[in-house]
């Protein structure tokens, strides 16, 4: 079923704006990595683009397998192959770097992944296109993934109840983001050691509706993962009046992509 998603080309305050990132910006999707989703099961025979075994009894030592101690890389983040969104338009990578970035990897964040003790971060960054309509732009809307590394898996917890709470309440809310509302949030038993996803929508600080589009909202959907002894924060934001998606058909993006983001960790 489609999305009835009304995309407006206002940007967000917090656009990402890397630096020092490779470029992903092809027109079609890649071939698909295997990784699972909320509903699907891994092969544990299966293995990743990197050739790593995804047999979550293989050696901790490459990506794919069960454990966390491979060194965290932007090869452990989403690429176009993973992910989701509509019948109409997807998400497609822009740029992937070592580093929080140069913007904020959530409207509501008071502080980068390093600021809340991480000791190495990466980043990925997305933007949302038209697939069935490609000379229709879309701008405005981002997905942001960001993934943590902490000194133990009681410290990535910490950090995850920290950034739950911001995603949650946006107390204090930036200059950027007016009338914030957590509108749902629920547990994803399918993502990582701990993991849940937060629904909400925020209008635009500093500036008066739009008489033409006076129903609009940003819409968020934010999931976040423990994976061990790291957090994986995914961010999608987009600019509308519905987020319809069917649970007979996967449930919402952010829900889809989280287990996949989880996998690449172990």
């Amino acid at each position: 079923m489609l999305n009835r998603i009304a995309l407006a080309t206002a940007a967000l305050a917090a656009t990402a704006l890397l630096g020092a990132c490779d470029n992903d910006d092809t027109p079609d999707k890649a071939a698909d990595r295997g990784t699972p989703t909320a509903s699907s099961t891994p092969d544990p025979t299966a293995t990743d683009s990197t050739g790593a075994s995804s047999d979550p009894t293989g050696s901790p030592s490459t990506p794919g397998s069960g454990g966390t101690s491979f060194p965290l890389e932007t090869d452990n983040l989403l690429t176009d192959a993973d992910t989701v969104y509509s019948d109409g338009a997807d998400w497609f990578r822009t740029g992937a770097a070592e580093g929080d970035g140069q913007s904020v990897f959530h409207p509501c964040a008071q502080k980068s992944l390093a600021g809340t003790g991480a000791t190495k971060v990466v980043r990925a960054d997305f933007e949302l296109r038209n697939t069935q309509g490609p000379k229709t732009p879309v701008k405005g809307d981002s997905l942001i993934e960001v993934v943590g590394e902490y000194d133990d898996a009681a410290a990535a917890q910490k950090a995850y109840d920290l950034v739950s709470d911001w995603a949650t309440t946006c107390t204090p809310a930036p200059p950027s983001v007016a009338k914030y509302r957590s509108s749902n949030s629920y547990d994803v038993p399918a993502a990582g050691d701990t993991g849940k996803i937060i629904d909400s929508t925020f209008e635009p600080g500093g500036t008066e509706p739009d008489p033409a589009d006076p129903d609009s909202a940003y819409i968020a959907e934010t999931g976040l993962a423990v994976v061990g002894n790291r957090l994986v924060v995914l961010t999608s934001v987009i600019w509308g009046q519905d987020y319809n998606f069917l649970d007979e058909d996967g449930g919402t993006p952010v829900n889809r992509m989280l287990p996949k983001a989880v996998h690449l960790l172990r």
